[in-house]
C-alpha cells in the first residue's frame, strides 16, 4: 500500500467505532505523537480529534511520515489491518444490496446476521491472501544494536596494510576507525565483561505479518555457516563506559510524562504504546526497565500501572519501599565539590564551581 493510500486508510480506520479498539487505539497515539511532534501545529489533528473531519493537509503529512519512515509505515499498517480483520467495516448499503441474506429487525432496522454468498467471501479470502503473498506473508527486518557499554573492537581477515596502519593511527576523538570503515571489511565484536568469555552481535528483529488472519510464531532458529576466527589484525578499544539501552524512559519534565522507547542515540522515541500492551496470564511475571530523566529540575516521583482487570481500567500505584524516586539535573553552581581521582584512588576537594567537564 502506498502512503498516500495508507494514510487514508489510517484514517478511515481511526473513525470507525467497530474497529478493534485495542489496536485503533495504539494507532491512535503512534500516529498522534507522529504528528503532533513533528508539525508542531496540531490544530488539523484537533479537528479530527473533536469531529472526525479529516483535512487535506493532516492526511498529507501522515503520508510525508510514511513515506520518511519505513519502520514507522510497517506498524501503521499492521495496526490498521489488525484493527480490522476480524470487524471488517462494510456499509449496511453493500451488506444489504451486495451480500444476500440478511436478518432485518422490524422496528429498528438493525441487521442481525449479516453473511453474504460464500463464492464471493472466497474470492475476498484468496485476493487478500495473494496480496499478502506479493508482499511477504512475514517480513522480518534485523537491525544490528551495539550499547555504549559494551567492550568492543573490530576484527579483520587480512593483516592492515602500511597505508591503513597511518590512517588507523591518525584517527582522534574517539575509538572509531576512520577511512578503514571502508575497504577493509571490518567486522565489529562485542565482548561480555563477567562470566564466561563470549563475543556476540546484537541485534533487533521486527516481524510484520501481512497475512489476514493471525500468525503464531512457534520457534526462531539460527542458520550458520561457521569458519576459522579472523585472525589477520585486531583493533580493540575495550569497554568505554556510559549508560546501556533500556526499555522504557520517561521524560520527568513533560506536563504529563509518557513512557517512551529511547533511539540509539539517547533521544527519545515513540511512545511505548507504539508496540504492543503486555498480557499477563496467572502468576507471570514482567520485569521493566524504567528511566527517568531530567534536565532543569529535581524530579521526586513514582509510577502508575494502567491495567484492563475484568473489562474495567484501572490504576495501581509503583513506589519504591524506602520513598519517592528522586532524580535531579546539575546545579549551575555548587558550593562544594569533590572528584574521584583515578590513580590515587581518592577524593579531592575541588571547591565551588559548576559540574566538572
Amino acid at each position: 500500500m502506498d502512503p498516500d493510500e495508507l494514510a487514508q486508510f489510517t484514517f478511515e480506520v481511526l473513525a470507525a467505532k467497530n474497529s478493534l479498539r485495542r489496536s485503533r487505539e495504539h494507532l491512535h497515539d503512534i500516529v498522534e505523537s507522529r504528528l503532533v511532534d513533528d508539525l508542531g501545529d496540531a490544530s488539523s489533528w484537533a479537528v479530527f480529534a473533536a469531529d472526525g473531519r479529516v483535512a487535506r493537509e493532516l492526511t498529507a503529512a501522515l503520508a510525508e511520515q510514511l513515506r520518511r519512515d519505513e519502520r514507522f509505515a510497517a506498524r501503521v499498517e499492521d495496526l490498521a489491518h489488525r484493527a480490522l480483520w476480524r470487524r471488517r467495516l462494510v456499509p449496511r448499503r453493500d451488506v444489504l444490496l451486495g451480500l444476500g441474506l440478511a436478518v432485518v429487525g422490524g422496528a429498528t432496522g438493525a441487521v442481525f446476521a449479516p453473511f453474504g454468498e460464500p463464492r464471493a467471501q472466497e474470492n475476498v479470502k484468496q485476493a487478500e491472501e495473494e496480496k499478502a503473498r506479493v508482499k511477504g506473508v512475514l517480513v522480518a527486518k534485523v537491525e544490528r544494536q551495539v550499547r555504549v557499554d559494551d567492550a568492543f573492537g573490530w576484527a579483520f581477515a587480512d593483516p592492515l596494510s602500511d597505508a591503513q596502519v597511518q590512517d588507523l593511527l591518525k584517527v582522534e576523538g574517539g575509538p572509531e576507525l576512520g577511512p578503514l570503515t571502508s575497504g577493509a571489511r571490518p567486522v565489529h565484536i562485542a565482548s561480555n565483561s563477567f562470566g564466561e568469555p563470549y563475543n556476540f552481535t546484537r541485534t533487533r528483529m521486527t516481524v510484520v505479518n501481512h497475512w489476514p488472519k493471525p500468525v503464531l510464531i512457534t520457534d526462531v532458529k539460527a542458520k550458520v555457516k561457521r569458519t576459522a576466527p579472523l585472525s589477520g589484525a585486531l583493533v580493540w578499544a575495550g569497554a568505554q563506559g556510559g549508560v546501556p539501552v533500556i526499555d522504557l524512559t520517561f521524560d520527568l519534565e513533560e506536563d504529563e510524562p509518557r513512557a517512551r522507547t529511547a533511539n540509539a542515540d539517547g533521544s527519545l522515541g515513540d511512545p511505548w504504546t507504539y508496540g504492543e500492551n503486555v498480557e499477563l496470564e496467572p502468576g507471570q511475571t514482567q520485569p521493566f526497565n524504567v528511566v527517568g530523566r531530567a534536565t532543569t529540575s529535581c524530579c521526586e516521583w513514582y509510577l502508575e500501572i494502567h491495567a484492563e482487570v475484568g473489562g474495567e481500567q484501572q490504576v495501581f500505584e509503583a513506589r519504591d519501599a524506602n520513598g519517592p524516586l528522586v532524580t535531579t539535573a546539575f546545579a549551575d553552581r555548587y558550593r562544594q565539590r569533590f572528584s574521584y581521582q583515578i590513580n590515587g584512588g581518592t577524593w579531592v576537594e575541588r571547591g565551588e564551581g559548576g559540574m566538572f567537564r
